[in-house]
């Protein structure tokens, strides 16, 4: 931590704050949706399908704002906005279902204008030098949160209830707005937006197509509907909110592990033979979970999951944000870049979670959660074959 700049360590507790965050509404929200909808599928697919589809809209009647005046103002704005989604969701309690139109409308909102600009902002303020050490670091911090956060939170669920839980989650997001306020803005372009041109060079840059299908393919599965599928499992197969947190931390241990590693000893030349291991222990343990559902075979794959599948992710996110860095992307194109990130990787979580509405919402039929990870597992194979054959220059 100590070779990192302020701004990385700034980002890093953001994050960190922000993992806290995400496992009370990723997690334990999703836990007490299914709940009060009677275990439902459909309003929890409604509710991302509404929310990834605003977030993608916003994403882009926001970029021209990024671009020629303050990111950080917008991405302060954005943390104001849900902290507020935080405060209707403690006043509506179990009416949420109700209206989970408004909930979905409030969450795409807020993803619009925190989740972009912030993608943009650590690209400007960590260096291609820094970025895979920083994103070790902010991996083993997070994951050092997400070991301890879900066995709290679902213990404090348990003894009080899901609203005591959700004022503390809102104090964590006023204090992630204050924190925000130590983010300094850099790169502030003059020209407008110009996704005319950026598109033609999309056409063009091959490397740059391969690495925006990657995030198309990354919004199927774990950054979109293989999320919640597999915490739909971890519920299902769990009794309450104290045993979900606990298996939730469980799996985090293995992260925590894999990410100290690749953060410290990941180089680009292990690339191609890390991402073949990664895909053959999915691969076993898809198998194990295809032939049957149940606490043992949930448990093999969670750690499967949370090991593997976030190595993969990581090689990812080094090959994005190093490309950032080229020219004409770091000072020209660098919000069309990342609008044109946001919308190829919220399509894929919108197209995943209309395939969930579809086969398990509408039907109620959990036996289609079998086709479901057949899905993913094929975009997760995808997602490796392509990444082994992007080369990045990763000189500065």
């Amino acid at each position: 931590m100590d070779k990192l700049n302020k701004a990385a360590k700034i980002l890093i507790l953001d994050q960190s704050i922000g993992k806290v965050i995400g496992i009370f509404l990723d997690t334990f929200l999703a836990a007490y949706f299914y709940k009060i909808s009677q275990h439902n599928i459909f309003y929890l697919s409604v509710y991302n399908i509404i929310g990834w589809a605003v977030a993608t809209i916003g994403a882009f009647l926001v970029a021209d704002i990024i671009k020629r005046k303050d990111k950080v103002k917008l991405y302060r704005f954005g943390t104001f906005v849900k902290a507020l989604y935080i405060f209707i969701i403690i006043i509506l309690g179990d009416k949420i279902v109700k209206y989970v139109y408004i909930i979905g409308i409030m969450y795409g909102i807020s993803t619009a204008t925190t989740g972009f600009p912030y993608n943009m902002i650590e690209s400007e303020q960590i260096s291609i030098k820094e970025r895979s050490k920083y994103i070790g670091y902010a991996s083993v911090a997070t994951e050092i949160i997400g070991l301890v956060m879900p066995i709290l939170l679902g213990a404090y669920i348990t003894i009080t209830s899901y609203k005591i839980v959700a004022i503390l989650i809102l104090i964590f997001s006023i204090f992630k707005l204050i924190l925000s306020f130590g983010i300094k803005n850099k790169n502030i372009q003059k020209s407008k937006i110009n996704l005319k041109d950026f598109y033609k060079i999309i056409k063009k840059d091959f490397t740059l197509r391969k690495l925006y299908l990657i995030e198309f393919l990354k919004g199927i599965n774990r950054y979109g509907v293989m999320s919640l599928v597999v915490s739909l499992l971890i519920i299902y197969q769990t009794n309450n909110e104290l045993e979900l947190g606990g298996w939730t931390s469980i799996f985090s241990l293995f992260t925590i592990i894999s990410m100290y590693l690749f953060g410290k000893y990941y180089k680009e030349t292990h690339k191609k033979k890390i991402l073949i291991y990664s895909i053959i222990a999915i691969l076993i343990s898809f198998i194990a979970i295809l032939y049957e559902i149940n606490m043992i075979t949930v448990i093999i794959y969670n750690v499967v999951y949370y090991v593997f599948m976030n190595i993969i992710l990581k090689i990812t996110e080094v090959n994005l944000f190093d490309y950032s860095n080229k020219e004409p992307f770091k000072t020209k194109f660098n919000t069309e870049y990342f609008i044109f990130r946001e919308l190829f990787l919220n399509i894929g979580r919108i197209i995943g979670y209309i395939i969930l509405l579809l086969l398990v919402g509408a039907t109620q039929n959990l036996s289609y959660l079998n086709l479901i990870f057949i899905f993913i597992t094929i975009s997760i194979i995808a997602v490796v074959y392509i990444s082994s054959n992007i080369e990045i220059d990763n000189r500065i």
